[in-house]
C-alpha cells in the first residue's frame, strides 16, 4: 500500500526544466491547474464530495503502477472512507514540463524509477482531472556471462497452458525463445537460471532440481504478471 501511495504522490511532483512557446497564456493555465490542486486538496481534507466530484471527470481513471486501476467512483468513496491511497494530499507541482494542446494538457515527470502522465481537460471554463497513471520503467539489467556448457539444460518446451506452449532452442552461443507463434527473441542471461529478453522487457526465471535439471520456468511481462510453466520436452 505504502508504494501505491508513494506513486500516486510521485507523479505530482515539480520539476525544473521549461518548455518551450513559454508565454503568458501558459503562466495562466499553469496557475489555474495549480488552483485545481488547491481546491482537490482542500475537498481532500474535508471530505468535500461535491468539489472532487466537479474536480474529477467522469471519465477519470487513475492507473497504477501495478496495474491496478480506479475509476472516479472508486477515487471519490476512498477519499470519503479515508483510504490512505486515494485520501492523501498531494504537493501541487510546478507544471514546468507542461505540454498543452488547446483545452487539453498533460503534464509528464520521471523519477526514481517511475514515470507519471498527468491528463487534464478543460470544460466549461474548468479544469478536470482525466487520467493520472504510473508506470514502474524497466529495470536496468547487466548481462553477465555462464558457462556454455549449460545452454543445453535449458533447452525444450514449456507448457502454460493446454494450447500455450513456448520453445527454447540454441543458436551459437545464444538461446532462443518463442512463445507460440511469436517472433522469437533472444535471451541475455542475468544470472546462471535468470534471462531477459533482448527485443522486449519480459523475463524468464528457470527452476532447477537438485540434479541439475530444468522443471519449469516463471515468465513476468513487465513488473505486475508473472506466468509459471512446466518443462514438457
Amino acid at each position: 500500500m505504502r508504494i501505491l501511495v508513494v506513486i500516486a504522490v510521485l507523479l505530482l511532483l515539480p520539476t525544473g526544466a521549461l518548455p518551450q512557446g513559454h508565454n503568458e497564456r501558459d503562466d495562466k493555465i499553469k496557475d489555474e491547474l495549480k488552483k485545481l490542486f488547491s481546491d482537490l486538496n482542500e475537498a481532500i481534507v474535508k471530505k468535500d464530495r461535491t468539489t472532487l466530484e466537479r474536480i474529477y471527470a467522469d471519465e477519470f481513471q487513475f492507473i497504477h503502477g501495478n496495474g491496478y486501476v480506479v475509476d472516479k467512483t472508486a477515487q471519490i468513496t476512498g477519499i470519503m472512507n479515508n483510504d490512505s491511497l486515494s485520501s492523501t494530499p498531494v504537493p501541487t507541482p510546478s507544471f514546468d514540463s507542461l505540454l498543452l494542446y488547446q483545452d487539453v494538457a498533460i503534464y509528464r515527470r520521471t523519477d526514481r524509477g517511475l514515470i507519471g502522465s498527468n491528463i487534464f481537460v478543460k470544460r466549461d471554463g474548468r479544469w478536470q482531472i482525466v487520467q493520472v497513471q504510473g508506470t514502474r520503467l524497466a529495470p536496468e539489467r547487466k548481462a553477465v556471462q555462464i558457462n556454455p556448457q549449460l545452454l543445453d539444460s535449458f533447452l525444450g518446451k514449456y507448457q502454460f497452458g493446454p494450447n500455450a506452449v513456448a520453445t527454447v532452442t540454441r543458436e551459437g552461443e545464444a538461446l532462443r525463445w518463442r512463445g507460440g507463434n511469436r517472433l522469437p527473441v533472444t535471451l541475455v542471461p542475468l544470472s546462471d537460471t535468470r534471462f531477459f529478453a533482448k527485443e522486449t522487457d519480459s523475463e524468464m526465471m528457470f527452476t532447477k532440481n537438485e540434479r541439475g535439471q530444468v522443471t519449469d520456468v516463471v515468465l513476468r511481462l513487465g513488473v505486475c504478471q508473472d506466468q509459471r510453466a512446466r518443462k514438457i520436452e
